[in-house]
């Protein structure tokens, strides 16, 4: 069954729904390579084997029953769910100790979302700390490691998911972005990484969250796979607007212009060429591609949002939560909810203005590889922030503004980690970066990002 996991999430789907493969033989295979490779990878947090060995019988049973009962495109498929969303009968930890006795009775609007669509849940998977910083190295379990180098992290907050997605553990996930969180472990773990609209899926977090900086969006391994996944969680898949139906119509020629630069910190020379060779692609499918400036923007200015939104996460036990978290919180008591919405209006207007004229924008998605794991366990609070908030720097403007944004997997010459190329398209215009990326990646000849085991 390995040959069958290391197929795309719509290939395994197409042979669930055949009757070629049954669920229950999926989901076996799909706990047996976790069983065997998450120990190195640390992506779960919680499986519950028990629970979708059930499930997948139950869908079997039902699929005997009516045969030819209409099924979505991800039907009896495996997933699991960041350990920031609830899901009945799990914890839901948000990678804190503060919470690690937290259960949840039921489903979030994503989870559900899951549920609905014939999704087998395996379990719950790591995040950072209250989903905070971009790598994930709590107290409460071990880091969550790079399939593509286990000395390195995955990133973070969606860390898990990444990891989990780009070993085959399961074939795609839900993740979360409130700076960077789907897009940054989307480009150290060589998939493709969708952060939503402002306001195109149903928001989780919206009770604590009133910013909008926060969204969910899929990690895949094509274009197509995160196409779907989105249909689900946006709940369009059998309406029109599909998201899947819709991203295999190649885009009419565009205005792209890309950057590699930033005022935060400097590109790696591997990841300027991977966006080069994505420009060039660009240029060589019909659109009209240009150099542009960077986005200025800096640390100290993205701060009070992001301290703000995060210092309204309720929290019982200040005192065990890690040092970054403690002091970032601090930082956000004195920041109110109208001085941080108008400076993410702020930085939204900045954003406009740079896409004047553009259609599209090409960006890195991290300016610099993963980084190595244990890099900052001796470090205290302020720093361990102020060090790691710049891979953020091509990603969290977009949480501000609103802006969607698909990383999409490319390798260059000599590099044995993928590089992580950002497309940026204006506001609501979510099909437009997927469609883009979709034909990039068939051009690239990487359609189908491979697995790292």
């Amino acid at each position: 069954m390995d040959d069958v996991l290391d197929r795309s999430a719509l290939d395994q789907s197409k042979l669930l729904r055949s009757g070629a493969v049954s669920v229950l033989e999926l989901t076996r295979a799909c706990l047996a390579r976790a069983d065997r490779l998450d120990p190195s990878l640390g992506a779960y947090v919680e499986r519950t084997p028990r629970r979708a060995l059930a499930r997948a019988r139950a869908l079997d049973a039902e699929r005997l029953r009516a045969p030819s009962a209409p099924r979505g495109p991800l039907w009896g498929l495996c997933t699991a769910m960041k350990d920031i969303h609830l899901s009945r009968g799990t914890f839901v930890r948000l990678g804190s100790r503060a919470f690690r006795y937290a259960w949840s009775p039921v489903d979030d609007v994503s989870t559900a979302a899951v549920r609905r669509a014939g999704m087998v849940l395996t379990g719950k998977l790591a995040t950072s700390e209250l989903a905070i910083l971009p790598f994930i190295d709590t107290d409460l379990h071990p880091p969550a490691r790079n399939p593509w180098d286990r000395t390195r992290y995955s990133g973070g907050s969606s860390g898990g998911s990444s990891a989990a997605v780009a070993a085959g553990l399961i074939p795609l996930a839900v993740a979360s972005d409130g700076a960077g969180s789907i897009r940054i472990p989307a480009a150290f773990c060589g998939l493709v990484g969708h952060k939503t609209s402002r306001g195109a899926v149903p928001h989780p977090f919206g009770a604590t969250e009133r910013l909008g900086m926060a969204v969910v969006g899929p990690h895949a391994r094509t274009v197509d796979d995160a196409a779907a996944l989105l249909d689900v969680i946006a709940g369009v898949h059998d309406r029109e607007g599909a998201y899947l139906r819709d991203v295999q119509r190649p885009p009419t020629p565009l205005r792209v212009r890309f950057t590699t630069a930033s005022p935060v910190l400097a590109t790696h020379p591997s990841i300027v060429a991977a966006v080069q060779r994505v420009a060039r692609a660009l240029a060589d499918l019909g659109h009209d591609v240009d150099e542009g400036p960077g986005f200025e923007g800096s640390i100290d200015e993205f701060l009070p949002i992001y301290s703000h939104m995060v210092s309204r996460i309720p929290v019982l036990r200040e005192s065990v939560l890690q040092p970054s978290s403690r002091w970032l919180r601090g930082e956000g008591r004195s920041v109110s909810l109208a001085e941080a919405t108008a400076l993410r209006d702020r930085f939204s207007a900045r954003v406009d203005a740079w896409f004047e004229g553009v259609d599209l924008w090409l960006t890195p998605t991290v300016a610099v590889p993963p980084p190595r794991v244990g890099t900052w366990r001796e470090a205290g609070g302020e720093q361990t922030f102020r060090e790691a908030a710049p891979f953020g720097a091509f990603t969290a403007p977009f949480n501000a503004s609103g802006h969607p944004g698909t990383s999409i997997p490319v390798w260059t010459d000599g590099e044995a980690l993928p590089a992580g190329v950002q497309l940026v398209a204006p506001r609501g215009a979510d099909l437009r970066s997927l469609a883009v990326a979709r034909v990039v990646l068939e051009a690239l000849g990487t359609p189908l990002a491979p697995i790292r085991g």
